[in-house]
């Protein structure tokens, strides 16, 4: 399994210096929308609750924190990766944006947070959960430094049950991979099969059930991506 992290940490900072632009080709630019959307989604979870602190969950080169702090004007946000080399991306992104005051990021592993308990209101990840390698780990973990009511926001690519929508998702990642996969093939490679190998998003919605969460809100974002809200189950 130790492999397997020491791979997957490889992987994202061969491919930092073009992930974002990669992304944008790969999604067809779609990736953005995804995150505003599931953002308003937060929003509307949250209603009239707090969300002063975000953690912003392998937050990459933090497309995700930057997005929120847009759209929630007071929240202070600490993303953690496991990848240097994204991170160093992301503080360039964030100080272009003028949001150094409001965004730190840090780096830190998804199955050991360095966070006291009840430190956020609030939890992000978008397309980290599928290359965790122990999930349950990572939910135990996100629950455990969220305060009591506190929300879960994931956006991912779970495995698709109904076999033809999963077959015109299959063609459209294989199509927008290969494109974004110039001089990266064998990474992009990895991220499409990352799907394949995820479980269905009703089975994580179990997974959170088990690690002390309750979905309140789920929505899928054509073609690819399911957004799901959680929020902290009463003890």
């Amino acid at each position: 399994m130790q492999e397997a992290e020491d791979t997957g940490r490889a992987l994202f900072s061969g491919i930092a210096g073009g992930y974002d632009a990669q992304n944008r080709v790969m999604t067809l630019g779609l990736d953005v929308w995804w995150r505003r959307r599931a953002l308003r989604t937060l929003g509307r979870c949250i209603g009239d609750g707090q969300c002063a602190r975000v953690l912003d969950i392998a937050s990459g080169t933090a497309d995700f924190a930057i997005a929120a702090a847009r759209m929630f004007p007071d929240v202070q946000t600490t993303g953690v990766d496991v990848t240097p080399e994204m991170l160093e991306i992301g503080r360039c992104k964030v100080e272009r944006s003028g949001l150094s005051e409001r965004i730190v990021l840090e780096t830190g592993d998804a199955e050991k947070l360095d966070f006291a308990d009840g430190s956020f209101d609030c939890a992000l990840c978008a397309f980290g959960f599928r290359n965790f390698p122990h999930r349950a780990r990572a939910l135990e973990e996100a629950r455990r430094v969220l305060k009591p009511g506190g929300h879960l926001l994931v956006l991912e690519f779970f495995r698709i049950e109904s076999r033809l929508l999963a077959a015109f998702t299959s063609v459209w990642l294989r199509f927008t991979s290969a494109l974004a996969a110039r001089g990266a093939k064998s990474e992009y490679d990895y991220l499409r099969t990352s799907i394949d190998r995820m479980v269905p998003a009703e089975a994580f919605i179990d997974e959170a059930k088990s690690a002390g969460f309750k979905c309140v809100a789920s929505a899928f974002y054509a073609p690819a991506c399911r957004c799901l809200c959680f929020r902290v189950s009463s003890p």
